[in-house]
């Protein structure tokens, strides 16, 4: 089983690929799974590393953004519009680098 990311695993991330189909596959598990399931694993502090099957590049912000999307379509909505403008007025702006 995974451990907890603020553990301080030894084995590292729990490793993801993402192929062109849009299926994330769990090379631990070796089963596909879903954005639900990255989701449930975040909330339990679990680290993971999402890499595209085809060019093994890093795009776990990419599906973590997309799980928030999918939450705040759901009827989750936790963003208000106002934090969203303001955030979105940060891209490219001096206080970019202060955001952590």
């Amino acid at each position: 089983m995974a451990r907890a990311a603020g553990k301080g695993s030894d084995e590292g991330p729990i490793i993801i690929k993402k192929y062109a189909n849009r299926r994330l596959y769990n090379t631990q598990s070796s089963k596909y799974i879903t954005l639900d399931y990255l989701a449930e694993l975040t909330r339990k502090d679990v680290d993971f590393k999402v890499l595209d099957a085809k060019t093994n590049e890093d795009i776990t912000h990419n599906v973590l953004t997309q799980i928030i999307m999918d939450e705040e379509n759901s009827g989750q909505k936790m963003l208000p519009v106002g934090f969203l403008r303001q955030l979105i007025s940060m891209y490219g702006d001096s206080m970019q680098s202060m955001v952590p």
